[in-house]
């Protein structure tokens, strides 16, 4: 069965003990909150809107069209380059002048739609994301973690950026697809 046959004929995903059935499961907050457990600092909860989601089928909720992105830090003081991460605004204008660009410290929600990795599962997330993310938290020469790594769009971004990194991935066929599409070999290598 495929397209709108397989949703009307696929099974119900297996019960929780904890979840009711359509009951969100909310794993990213749990993942933030049980990062705080551990001694992480929850800085920032950022809201990525995809301005062009995938479609869903549903029809008993809204569409989902955002993701969550955690700022999490081992300390209270951590590097955070806001500098390099401003987003422009326009000031209006003045008996001075026309309006003139400036900027101002980046908001919370991120407005960037998906971009399509030919090689790549459908869950990958545009290089503009890590981008952001990397320059504010990760000095230049400094290694990037990213433990949910999929096709390994984090590691290519951190390349360009002159960021080593490490992902971790459980699934074989994203490991592939990521060695393909990054050039690190290991950063624990002797020089």
């Amino acid at each position: 069965a495929t397209g709108g046959n397989y949703r009307m004929q696929r099974k119900a995903p297996p019960k929780h003990h904890r979840l009711k059935t359509k009951d969100l499961t909310g794993v990213p907050w749990r993942f933030a909150l049980r990062s705080q457990d551990a001694g992480w600092y929850l800085r920032s909860d950022i809201i990525w809107h995809k301005g062009n989601p995938m479609p869903e089928s549903v029809t008993d909720r809204p569409s989902k069209t955002h993701e969550y992105i955690f700022l999490l830090t081992k300390s209270k003081k951590y590097y955070y380059n806001a500098g390099a991460v401003e987003e422009p605004t326009l000031e209006r204008s003045t008996n001075e002048g026309p309006c003139a660009m400036q900027f101002r410290n980046r908001r919370s929600v991120w407005k960037i739609n998906i971009k399509p990795v030919k090689e790549a599962h459908f869950a990958t997330y545009p290089e503009r994301i890590p981008e952001l993310c990397i320059k504010a938290g990760c000095k230049e020469g400094g290694t990037v973690l990213d433990p949910f790594f999929g096709s390994g769009t984090t590691g290519r971004v951190a390349e360009r950026l002159g960021r080593k990194w490490i992902g971790i991935e459980m699934n074989p066929e994203y490991v592939k697809i990521a060695k393909q599409r990054t050039s690190q070999i290991n950063i624990f290598a002797p020089k």
